[in-house]
């Protein structure tokens, strides 16, 4: 199985590690072990990015899977951090999907992934509202920012034998994201260039006509609560509105546009008037909806803001929760696991490595 390598702990290291209980984290841990920028500042406990562990829960979805899985994520019983596969796990991901690249590269990939099963239920709402409008068939997706292709895999698997999505022109700048994708899905015509130095008619050219379907994700930095929420100040943070003028040389029949939900929460800009007013110049009405991914059966609480938009909406109805935190009456699915996901994977090939004390003081 690839991208799953785990190697030995030691020291202060592996003490935390045995020290951590289910669902603990560093300020849990006695105050020997916790890492020295750990600090307390009158009642409050606050520090650096080594502070972040986390050992995960059988039963309960994880946190927000990031970039820095490699220093966060325990495993749930075993003395180890999690691999970049379990973290692909904890996205949704095939457990054949091969992440290219280096190590930092594959992680970075899986950490800004949207969760597929969450990609699924929203493509499933976008399937049930192209029935509506009586449109059935092939639908053929361009998509931008593709990433690891998370998007693009919940719309695949959200097909039926009345409507199949059809990812036919992917595009992001990372090298990376086009050697995972040539490698799982060559036939979606990855084409590794900037935006906003990416023509419609190379699209087109892609596609052999417009697209049905124009989804994407642009960089979400400029507007994470864990970030500085630069917004449009941070040239990232003015993509979405390259991705809305592909929209409008394109003239898809529907859009999906996601981002963090930190977007909706921006203080120096009115980020989702600007979005709909970006919408409405070309002619396109817009909805948009926060969603959680545990919702929707990802082993992983994460929040992502989706915004839906058609010349014509026709009823467009966002998805409703197919999971839920706590039993209830209607006996529909509780939330899945982390432990649980993970557990359905083999044991991870050990790599001894001299790099052991990564977080040592």
């Amino acid at each position: 199985m690839t991208n799953h390598i785990t190697r030995e702990y030691s020291g202060i290291v592996l003490e935390r590690f045995k020290h951590l209980k289910e669902g603990g984290k560093m300020g849990d841990l006695p105050e020997y072990l916790q890492h020295e920028s750990f600090i307390r500042k009158g009642d409050k406990k606050t520090g650096g990015p080594n502070m972040r562990l986390y050992r995960l829960e059988k039963a309960i979805p994880s946190l927000t899977v990031t970039a820095y899985i490699f220093n966060k994520f325990v495993h749930p019983t075993e003395d180890r951090y999690i691999t970049p596969r379990e973290a692909a796990c904890l996205q949704d991901f095939p457990i054949d999907w091969e992440f290219s690249g280096t190590l930092g590269q594959v992680q970075k990939q899986i950490g800004n992934a949207v969760p597929i099963n969450l990609a699924k239920a929203v493509a499933t709402s976008v399937k049930k509202s192209l029935i509506n409008s009586n449109y059935s068939g092939n639908m053929k997706i361009a998509s931008f920012f593709s990433g690891a292709g998370g998007l693009d895999i919940g719309f695949e698997k959200a097909s039926d034998d009345i409507l199949n999505f059809e990812t036919l022109f992917t595009s992001d700048i990372e090298k990376w994201s086009e050697m995972t994708i040539n490698s799982n899905r060559p036939n979606w015509n990855f084409l590794r260039e900037d935006i906003r130095e990416l023509s419609s008619e190379e699209v087109k050219l892609a596609i052999g006509s417009n697209p049905d379907i124009v989804i994407g994700g642009p960089p979400c930095q400029p507007f994470s609560v864990a970030g500085k929420q630069k917004a449009t100040k941070d040239p990232l943070g003015k993509l979405y509105s390259d991705f809305i003028l592909q929209v409008k040389n394109l003239q898809p029949k529907m859009v999906v546009m996601e981002n963090v939900y930190g977007l909706t929460q921006v203080k120096s800009a009115n980020m989702l008037e600007l979005i709909k007013k970006s919408y409405s110049d070309i002619g396109y009405e817009v909805v948009h909806k926060e969603l959680n991914s545990a919702d929707f059966g990802t082993p992983q609480k994460r929040r992502r803001v989706f915004f839906v938009a058609s010349k014509n909406l026709n009823g467009f109805k966002f998805p409703n929760s197919t999971h839920f935190s706590q039993p209830n009456l209607l006996g529909l699915p509780l939330y899945v696991g982390a432990g649980e996901a993970i557990a359905k994977l083999p044991k991870p090939r050990l790599k001894k490595t001299a790099h052991n004390n990564v977080c040592k003081k």
